[in-house]
């Protein structure tokens, strides 16, 4: 028997050191790849650990939509103000002054006049349709002539004057009936806007589970990156002492290679999920944000009618399209009404008083001794009326069609939230069969690893083995991401977004 050289014993002392270590290779458990998501990810100094509260509140304080909303509605809001505008006080007055030299034919006559006329008044519409009309006048007449008793003269006269319509915007039925019309109006563009709000924290709520999702696929890759360094590394020093072929440590090494790749991309998944959740909030690119939450299967506990309930009972679009009949049915009465021939009753009173000076004169007014009145009826009827017609033919139509897309609002309704539900209970079962397969395929690796220490396996399984859990594991995260995507969808079909944030925004 040959002695033992130095170089003999030297690889029967490593030999002994792998064997009493092991073979296998030791890998992290599923508790260890949910920590520090951005561990090895360089980023600027300011990084925010952000939930999902904080980024709905930063996007709708800092979203350019949410303004744009806003504005809009108050633009809106406008109409109301408009539209009472008819109903307004206009104070009015004027003043004039003529001189009259002309020849005239009697030798009685005067040869020069001088006419001073003053008048102010009041005038407004009541919500009746009646119109008041309350004016003074004064007129201030001289003239050279030798025959006239009073000169100068002053004339003053109270006048008021009331016009009240009976046929077409019969005691204010038109003026009243548009501005109910608008006031519907506002109220369905602050529906508008509140679902607009509600769009963006559905779009937020999406962004953020897109990038705990990518936070999370970071992590897997990351655990996978370690699985891959071991095992390369428990190859290496393997195939010095003789225990693996070459063959083994090329493939070891190029699923190193290329698990750093996947590395790489997975890290740009998550920058551009960060970004576009910074988008949506509008926040400065200086800042990273990594989420607090994490990827976890919470059941939807509601059944489906009563989400069906709660859509209807919630639904922006289903009370804007109610609202749309009501506003198309008045719209037709007034339309209506605009057919009608103008009937209006007017009355007058007026007291004057002819005095010297302009305070007699008013005292004499007042003292009710020269009355005068006035009633009548002015009728205007038009013969074709074509304009009228058309716009009651139109206003028809149109709540025909308000009727039909209610109809329509109510089938999509269902549709949606059938359709959102199903989606989320699916996801919901799925998730849970998902994650049974992860934690097969986990502790499938573990029994190869056994098997691998025991020499009874082979880096290729190894290898193999990894990458099923991979998948198993990035098929779960999808799975729970989905589900938590699709509970937003629904609630976003159910319009019940926007109030689990009322009380903090």
């Amino acid at each position: 028997m040959r002695p033992l050289r130095a170089k003999h014993i030297l690889a029967l002392f490593l030999a002994a050191c792998f064997l009493s270590a092991g073979t296998g290779i030791s890998y992290p458990q599923q508790s260890e790849m949910g920590t520090a998501a951005v561990a090895d990810v360089s980023m600027p100094e300011e990084i925010r650990s952000v939930s999902l509260v904080e980024c709905v509140v930063y996007a709708v304080l800092n979203s350019f939509e949410v303004k744009l909303a806003k504005l809009d509605l108050l633009i809106a809001e406008t109409d109301l103000t408009y539209v009472q505008a008819v109903f307004d006080t206009f104070l009015y007055g004027g003043a004039s002054y003529s001189e009259d030299k002309s020849d005239q034919l009697s030798v009685f006559a005067p040869t020069k006049t001088q006419t001073n006329e003053y008048y102010a008044g009041v005038r407004k519409t009541l919500p009746t349709g009646t119109e008041v009309d309350l004016h003074l006048g004064d007129t201030r007449s001289w003239s050279d002539s030798t025959f006239v008793s009073k000169n100068p003269s002053h004339t003053a006269e109270w006048t008021a004057e009331l016009t009240q319509p009976v046929g077409k915007n019969a005691f204010g039925f038109i003026d009243r009936n548009t501005i109910t019309i608008t006031r519907l109006a506002i109220m369905n563009a602050g529906l508008e806007t509140q679902d607009r709000i509600e769009d963006l924290i559905s779009k937020t709520e999406d962004a953020y589970w897109d990038l705990v999702f990518a936070k999370k696929d970071q992590d897997i890759y990351h655990g996978m990156l370690e699985r891959a360094t071991r095992l390369y590394e428990s190859d290496k020093k393997n195939f010095e002492v003789g225990w693996v072929e070459r063959v083994d440590l090329l493939n070891s090494e190029a699923n190193l290679e290329k698990t750093k790749s996947e590395v790489l991309i997975a890290e740009n998944r998550y920058d551009r999920a960060e970004e576009n959740l910074k988008l949506i909030m509008n926040m400065e690119d200086s800042v990273r944000i990594v989420p607090e939450d994490f990827l976890a299967l919470h059941t939807f506990k509601k059944a489906l009618p009563d989400c069906l309930k709660e859509a209807f009972e919630k639904r922006r679009d289903y009370k804007i399209a109610k609202r749309d009949v009501d506003i198309r049915g008045i719209n037709l009465k007034i339309k209506r009404n605009n057919e009608w021939p103008e009937i209006d009753l007017k009355m007058s009173m007026a007291m004057n008083g002819i005095e010297s000076k302009f305070n007699d004169a008013v005292a004499t007014t007042s003292a009710a001794k020269h009355p005068s009145y006035y009633a009548g009826v002015e009728v205007n009827f038009p013969l074709e009326n074509s304009e009228a017609v058309s716009e009651y033919t139109k206003a028809r139509h149109e709540k025909e069609r308000s009727l039909v897309k209610l109809k329509e609002v109510e089938r999509t309704i269902i549709t949606e939230v059938v359709n959102a539900y199903d989606a989320t209970m699916a996801y919901e079962a799925s998730s849970a069969y998902m994650s049974r397969a992860a934690t097969l395929q986990e502790e499938k690796l573990n029994e190869e690893d056994k098997r691998f220490r025991y020499g009874r396996s082979s880096t290729k399984r190894i290898i193999d083995y990894q990458q099923d859990l991979l998948r198993a594991q990035l098929e779960e995260a999808q799975f729970l991401q989905n589900h938590s995507k699709a509970k937003v969808a629904l609630e976003r079909r159910m319009n019940a977004i926007l109030e689990k944030y009322e009380a903090i925004l």
